[in-house]
């Protein structure tokens, strides 16, 4: 699947991810239920992943 983007949904996208990964972090940190931790943690991580690749072309100008 490929999904083109301009700069103003790229950068609203990023907004929302990277409020939606401290929000992750902060109920990762406040859970004790270790298989909601791990589907949490599996999530965070596939967020950036998304995140990385969102920042790649722009980091090269593009």
């Amino acid at each position: 699947m490929e999904l083109y983007l301009d700069a103003k949904e790229t950068e609203l996208l990023m907004r929302i991810l990277d409020h939606s990964l401290d929000e992750i972090r902060r109920e990762i940190h406040h859970t004790d239920h270790a298989a909601f931790k791990a589907t949490l943690k599996a999530d965070q991580e596939l967020m950036q992943k998304i995140a990385a690749k969102l920042k790649a072309p722009a980091a090269m100008g593009i």
